[in-house]
């Protein structure tokens, strides 16, 4: 039975305790699913071309399953996607069996396949959300992203379709040079529509390491807060929008939800740390999903207190989004330094310096 909560304040509150309670009593919480390695954009800054695709992927008795197992641990919330999930032939049967099961559940997808029928079986399958992603307001700019000619339109479509038909969408860009000028007006186009808008400020290397794409097209510190400033003016009504505390924690290696309430499933059944790097790889089918989750708590506790932390007594610390999985990327281990990282927590204590002294 679904939960009401009387409005968006209490229910947001509400959620909130919930997801800190099982972070407590590390139980998963929110957990993302991919489906499938198809996909029918050839997107340059994807970070999954690198990803193995010689298994074959679950079928789907094995997620209906592994969706048993996570409602049995208590798992709440799932996010679907790829790939392309909507590629999947029997797509809309597992939706319709992560609804009976009583998760709240998104889908995130290009768009791209979702039409009125596709819309209108979203919305009898219950979708929470559905997460699009959309680049560019400029069609050639847009299309130049996907690789696919048309892109655009088809995508633009079913934004409009889904908000059409009382459906949660909501679109995010990711900032890179090719697109750098096109998303403030992204921005005031999801406005007109009353959607969720969000940028991401990184190119994620491809899981095999291979980051030609991602240094060739990310932005520096300085352009990705200039462009959130004009997407997000509301987040810098202070007097210089900068950060209070410190961005990461002293005693703690992971500071998101891994090993506490949160991990990914890949579409051959493997559990993950999270999206961006396929380990430790876990096999849900032959052991459990149960069972897995134990492992990997007790790999991230082992982690955590390796002693080999070296963000503890660094003075950008304050200005560093650091992720481990980034290190273990780029260097094969979670402790070490991230060159990307540390480069722009640099230029934040620059800037957060330069826009102090103007206002001092």
């Amino acid at each position: 039975m679904a939960i009401e909560v009387a409005d968006k304040k209490e229910k947001k509150e509400f959620f909130k305790s919930l997801r800190k309670r099982a972070r407590k009593r590390r139980n998963p919480f929110s957990i993302m699913f991919e489906l499938t390695y198809c996909c029918n954009f050839r997107c340059f800054h994807c970070y999954l071309p690198g990803s193995r695709r010689e298994e074959k992927e679950l079928s789907t008795k094995q997620v209906f399953s592994i969706l048993e197992q996570l409602k049995d641990m208590g798992v709440y919330n799932i996010g679907f996607t790829g790939g392309e999930a909507l590629l999947r032939k029997d797509i809309f049967e597992i939706l319709n069996y992560a609804n009976r099961c009583g998760f709240k559940y998104g889908l995130l997808t290009n768009g791209y396949l979702i039409d009125e029928e596709a819309a209108k079986r979203l919305k009898q399958a219950n979708v929470n959300k559905v997460d699009i992603t959309f680049n560019a307001l400029n069609p050639e700019i847009f299309d130049a992203a996907t690789q696919v000619k048309g892109s655009f339109k088809r995508v633009k479509n079913a934004v409009e379709i889904l908000n059409n038909k009382k459906i949660q969408v909501a679109i995010k860009s990711t900032c890179m040079s090719i697109n750098k000028n096109e998303l403030f007006s992204v921005s005031r186009y999801a406005r007109r529509l009353g959607i969720p808008y969000r940028i991401d400020g990184e190119i994620l290397p491809c899981r095999s390491g291979y980051k030609e794409c991602a240094d060739k097209f990310s932005l520096n510190a300085k352009e990705i807060y200039a462009i959130r400033r004009r997407v997000y003016p509301e987040m810098f009504e202070n007097k210089n929008g900068s950060r209070s505390r410190p961005r990461r924690k002293k005693n703690r290696l992971f500071n998101c939800g891994v090993g506490l309430a949160s991990f990914s499933l890949n579409p051959y059944g493997r559990m993950n740390l999270c999206l961006e790097i396929d380990y430790p790889g876990y096999n849900v089918l032959s052991e459990g999903v149960s069972a897995c989750w134990e492992k990997m708590k007790r790999d991230v506790d082992n982690l955590n207190n390796a002693g080999e932390f070296v963000c503890s007594d660094c003075d950008l610390r304050r200005y560093c989004g650091w992720c481990p999985g980034r290190s273990f990327m780029e260097t094969g281990k979670f402790s070490n330094c991230s060159d990307y990282f540390r480069a722009r927590a640099k230029e934040r204590k620059l800037m957060a310096k330069r826009r102090n002294e103007s206002y001092g």
